[in-house]
């Protein structure tokens, strides 16, 4: 007879709403608690995930740019500043 042993599957861990609209507070200081407990819970959850969109956005940026001088003959230099100015000309 074998020995068959089985995995159990990890629970996901659920935030509470209460965490969820403090931590939107946090990101979006302008809406106060109450105010924010008002709002649908989907729109709260779509700006929190712009908003970490957006500052993964702002991590990479600085990422690149501090490693940009360390590249070969500075090409990561040029290509920062190219980018940039593509966006400025937009």
């Amino acid at each position: 007879m074998e020995n068959i042993i089985k995995a159990q599957k990890v629970p996901k861990k659920i935030e509470s709403a209460e965490n969820i609209i403090a931590r939107f507070c946090c990101y979006f200081p302008q809406y106060k608690f109450h105010e924010a407990r008002k709002l649908p819970f989907v729109r709260i959850k779509m700006m929190i995930r712009t908003w970490e969109k957006e500052y993964a956005r702002r991590m990479i940026d600085l990422l690149e740019i501090s490693s940009a001088p360390h590249t070969k003959k500075g090409s990561g230099v040029r290509k920062v500043i190219e980018r940039y100015k593509a966006i400025l000309e937009q």
